[in-house]
């Protein structure tokens, strides 16, 4: 994703079978296609009971992010091999998670007869050769679900539309290629691909599906370790001693050899060498030339020389051979997220072929991003040029964080947290504020950070003795050094628990940080005008600008939320603690604090500034809904902010943890302080005048319809469940004995929202705001 980004190996499921005896692939047997006039494709009789790979890859894409078929995407890979039973030839799919490593035949057969392998297509042999057309022309790659998965329709291959392409049967060293021309027939498109498709009822994409050699001495498996900053390889090992765990975890790495084997620097046998998509366009080519090669200094420091390398592809390069690491430069109608996937042998963990994704609108929003930030600066030309540089300083970050996975790196969440900047964190830019103007100075550091260069030699670096001791004190020197590693399963979800586990956050106290964000984005909006859009661009341009610019503090909101019910931990496993009580009453304050309406009220300037759309331009998801037709509504964005803040506060994995965690310590605040608190500053708050009331009105709305959400929903404790109950019946109460005030707007609304909390307790679907205005995307920025 990024690790949305990485083609993980859990999910491409590779694994060799080690009683079977893995030869390479001859070249002839694998490039021994032939493809008549009439579009049929065979082969000569392949290798036999013989393993290799069958990967997909997509030559061409949709182009939507949402929908995630992209050009030059990696699809699954799955381990086969051929069978001939009589003149019938087989291809099955061997079963990806199972074995028995150097056991006796009959344990062996055991394991296989566990667990069920897949048969993908049966053929029939006339002489030497079999039509392998039914196996080509399937949809391998799955574009048909992933159309369904995105909410797209429901399409299905349709072989009277598809073929295979006269040109596209091609021979590499490793691999043998076929491609075709793929379409699917639908009809209900939705959205994203209705905006993107010439005929969104027949979606056509490239589609090419190689057969893989493996190498004929697998590399040396390195062991995983959860510490190491890398993936772990994965598989069930039924032959591991009864002392032993029966699962068995490898490094995926790159094959590095040094000429002069041992703990000195040495040259390299062959180099990792990555090649740049040709089509990408200057200042973005050579910032994505810049920070992927940035790893060449951390394998130097880990004792290779000249061991890593970036150029750009040459014209004759064909980035499907598997001799080749590639980046490409993806174009779709929105930004999104950037990839880095790999192929690998699950024998050992050795990385074939790392394939880099990345979309060409990222840099995009960062300069809107950017050129935002800077609205106050009075030189504008200054202001312009620091947008596109620090722009351009986020595109070499990115690039080298996505061929940091597919050098097999994990993400570490941890480092912006422990003043440690790796890249393969997620970074906000740390932006700062001197004198009422906004500095962009710093906002990315340029280089690998202490902990990216800890894990390349973790991975890639010389052991000298067993490996669990030499990694043990690896680890021990990286905790000594004060580095942490936390990834994924920790960060993820609004119910994450361990402050440093953050997307997108900054600094080691995140309420400090979340008070200097609020101070900027505060700044910003006030000096934020048309000046900042680019030239030619209308003035309903600045609805989509200011998105960002009013949700700034959205991460760090939710690094924030993190001390509620946080608790410390790390991954030597030796104890959990929760947070200390000032910490989590500072977050609490500082959290239900943002629901006020003078700090979620727009600036008149710029409301001023926010007109509707200019013709020829319309409406999209990057910009605040609405619910006054082409006219701004000043509404949303209070509504939008205080969703973001309602959601990560009251997840219910928090609210349990709270709760558990006040039982065992009286001092930490509990889900009924968080419910009291939010009670005391945005339900019982009572405003009668100016547009500032009519915020008020609109965040007690969004406040009980969460509540509600919460009560109807079974990730929620029961116990916590009945503090919501009482907290929904007591406001009511409450609401309903104010409504007797001068004001009919403000009776009315306490009526009807007293009413509402009360019968929305036994109706699931009752809510003040039935159709919620929908938050513009944040991540990835």
């Amino acid at each position: 994703m990024d690790w949305k980004g990485f083609c993980c190996p859990a999910q491409v499921g590779l694994w060799v079978l080690l009683w079977l005896s893995v030869l390479p692939l001859q070249a002839a047997n694998l490039l021994e296609w032939r493809l008549s006039s009439q579009g049929q494709l065979t082969m000569t009789l392949p290798p036999l009971q013989q393993p290799m790979l069958l990967q997909s890859g997509l030559l061409s894409g949709v182009g939507a992010n949402e929908i995630g078929l992209d050009r030059g995407q990696l699809g699954a890979t799955r381990m086969v091999q051929f069978e001939r039973h009589g003149d019938r030839l087989l291809l099955r799919q061997l079963n990806s998670g199972y074995r028995a490593a150097g056991a006796i035949d009959t344990q062996r057969r055991a394991v296989m007869e566990a667990f069920a392998d897949s048969v993908l297509w049966v053929g029939t042999l006339e002489g030497e050769r079999v039509d392998v057309t039914s196996l080509v022309l399937q949809d391998w790659h799955g574009v048909a679900r992933a159309l369904s998965d995105s909410g797209q329709g429901d399409f299905a291959l349709s072989l009277e539309h598809s073929l295979v392409l006269s040109d596209g049967v091609k021979a590499f060293p490793h691999n043998a290629d076929v491609d075709l021309q793929l379409t699917f027939v639908g009809r209900d498109a939705g959205e994203a691909l209705r905006s993107v498709a010439a005929d969104p009822d027949i979606i056509s994409v490239r589609v090419r599906y190689s057969l893989i050699r493996l190498p004929a001495e697998p590399m040396t498996p390195r062991p995983f370790h959860p510490d190491s900053g890398f993936f772990a390889l994965s598989h069930m090992d039924y032959a591991q001693p009864l002392g032993r765990p029966l699962r068995v975890s490898v490094l995926p790495r790159h094959r590095l050899e040094k000429v002069r084997p041992g703990p000195a620097p040495s040259p390299v046998v062959e180099p990792i060498v990555y090649y740049l998509d040709n089509a990408t366009p200057e200042p973005m080519r050579s910032a994505l030339l810049e920070g992927a090669l940035w790893w060449q200094s951390a394998f130097t420091e880990a004792g290779f020389e000249d061991a890593f390398r970036v150029e750009i592809m040459p014209e004759d390069m064909d980035p499907q051979d598997l001799r080749y690491n590639t980046i490409a430069w993806v174009h779709r109608v929105t930004r999104g997220w950037s990839y880095g996937g790999s192929v690998i042998d699950p024998r050992s963990g050795e990385i074939l072929k790392g394939h880099v994704t990345l979309g060409s609108l990222r840099v995009r929003q960062d300069h809107l991003i950017f050129r935002g930030l800077t609205a106050g600066w009075k030189d504008r030309k200054e202001a312009f040029g620091a947008a596109e540089q620090t722009a351009l300083a986020r595109l070499r970050q990115l690039s080298a964080h996505e061929v940091g996975h597919t050098l097999g790196l994990a993400h570490n969440f941890a480092a912006s947290a422990s003043g440690d900047p790796s890249v393969m964190d997620y970074p906000h830019p740390h932006i700062t504020l001197e004198k009422g103007q906004v500095v962009l100075a710093g906002s990315y550091r340029e280089g690998l950070s202490p902990w990216d260069s800890y894990a390349i030699a973790f991975g890639y670096g010389h052991y000298d003795g067993p490996a669990e001791q030499v990694q043990a004190t690896l680890v021990a020197e990286a905790r000594t050094r004060g580095l942490k590693f936390l990834s994924d399963p920790d960060a993820r979800g609004l119910g994450s628990a361990h402050p440093a586990a953050q997307l997108w956050d900054n600094g080691e106290d995140p309420v400090a940080r979340l008070s200097e964000l609020m101070a900027i984005r505060a700044r910003v909006l006030a000096q934020l005008g048309p000046q900042a859009l680019l030239p030619g661009e209308p003035g309903s341009a600045l609805g989509r600008l200011m998105v960002p610019l009013y949700l700034l503090p959205r991460y760090q909101i939710d690094a924030v939320a993190s001390l509620l019910g946080g608790a410390d931990y790390d991954y030597e496993g030796s104890s959990v603690t929760s947070l200390a009580p000032e910490w989590q009453r500072a977050a609490l304050e500082s959290l239900v604090g943002l629901l006020e309406p003078a700090q979620l009220r727009l600036p008149a300037r710029l409301r001023e500034s926010w007109v509707p759309q200019a013709y020829g331009h319309s409406w999209d998801r990057e910009q605040f809904g609405g619910q006054q037709g082409p006219v701004p509504d000043w509404l949303a964005p209070p509504e939008a902010f205080a969703r973001l803040v309602l959601e990560a506060v009251l997840s219910p994995a928090r609210l349990n943890r709270m709760q558990q965690q006040q039982w065992q310590d009286p001092e930490l605040p509990g889900p009924m302080a968080l419910l009291e608190a939010l009670s005391e500053q945005v339900m019982l708050v009572h405003r009668e005048e100016g547009f500032d009331a009519l915020i008020q009105a609109r965040l007690r709305a969004v406040v009980a319809d969460h509540w509600l959400s919460l009560y109807h929903d079974p990730a929620v404790a029961p116990e916590v469940r009945a503090l919501v109950a009482a907290r929904l019946r007591s406001d009511a109460n409450q609401l309903e004995r104010r409504a007797r005030r001068s004001d009919e707007r403000i009776d009315a609304h306490y009526r009807l929202l007293a009413e509402v909390m009360r019968n929305g307790l036994s109706d699931p679907e009752l809510r003040m705001i039935p159709e919620p205005l929908p938050v513009p995307p944040g991540s990835p920025i």
